[in-house]
């Protein structure tokens, strides 16, 4: 009996040991999804990186190979979803502003909110947000906040902020009535894009007439399971669909990122870290060939 049981603790010693190399593993590498996006409205074609949730991560000295790896995209535009930074007990960023600061000289950057930059509004971290946000502008990089750029004649990218209680554990609610019209404004003539942090409001972003929604801040679901479904997010939302991939409503998509890093929870298994690309292509017209 008494070596049974040995076995059996040596067997979990041994399975928790290759659980944790796994979740190192998929926390310090990355991979590369790709997600097609066809519109009437979209007139070319346009190859977009989309990054989330950083939270100061390191793939190597100042992020060379993420650096390395976006570059061999050679995206049309970099488009940054928030959370790059960590913002919890203490300021992390150190791994974050050289990177930024090296694909800005090489493509156009746009970067949005995630809670994480908007805790830097409490003013107790060192560094306050009006500060990081004249860093990022200062590298060339276009800082939404509550605001949008036309990107090309007919493509918008629009940032949102989200409210604090958003953000709250096991928050469940939409939105406030007419919360993101209050704070941009959408020309559905035009295939807009939205940059919002989290992927929990799906039906308030369709409903605002955007045609694309990239979030993160779910992490993947930290534990992927089968379908899909992540186990737990950092809002404590257990056994949800809406952790990563591509989701459509009506007439919008809505692209959840995996995430590049952790925080609190540094766990990640079947739930690798991602750079997503998404290629926004022109729907095909008919062609008459009656003449």
């Amino acid at each position: 009996m008494k070596n049974i049981f040995s076995k059996i603790l040596g067997l979990g010693v041994v399975g928790c040991s290759a659980l944790l190399l796994r979740s190192f593993y998929e926390r310090k590498n990355f991979k590369t999804v790709q997600y097609d996006v066809i519109s009437k409205k979209i007139d070319t074609k346009k190859k977009i990186v989309f990054l989330t949730d950083l939270h100061n991560n390191s793939f190597g000295k100042n992020n060379e190979k993420l650096f390395y790896a976006i570059d061999s995209i050679s995206p049309d535009v970099i488009l940054i979803g928030g959370d790059m930074i960590t913002v919890k007990d203490k300021l992390g960023i150190e791994n974050v502003l050289p990177l930024l600061k090296r694909l800005s000289g090489r493509y156009k950057c746009i970067y949005a909110n995630g809670n994480h930059e908007q805790r830097l509004g409490e003013n107790k971290f060192g560094l306050n947000y009006l500060q990081y946000k004249q860093i990022i502008e200062g590298m060339g990089i276009v800082y939404l906040s509550n605001n949008s750029l036309d990107i090309d004649d007919n493509i918008c990218v629009h940032g949102l902020d989200l409210l604090k209680k958003y953000y709250y554990r096991r928050y469940k609610g939409g939105m406030d009535t007419g919360y993101i019209k209050k704070h941009i404004d959408i020309d559905r003539d035009k295939f807009n894009i939205l940059l919002a942090h989290s992927p929990l409001f799906i039906k308030d972003y369709e409903e605002s007439g955007v045609d694309l929604a990239l979030a993160g801040h779910f992490h993947g679901g930290t534990i992927r399971l089968p379908g899909g479904i992540g186990l737990m997010t950092p809002q404590f939302h257990f056994f949800s669909r809406l952790v990563v991939g591509m989701k459509r409503l009506g007439n919008m998509v809505q692209i959840i990122g995996a995430g590049l890093g952790t925080h609190s929870v540094n766990i990640r298994l079947n739930d690798m870290s991602e750079i997503v690309v998404i290629n926004l292509k022109p729907r095909k017209k008919n062609i008459n060939l009656v003449q």
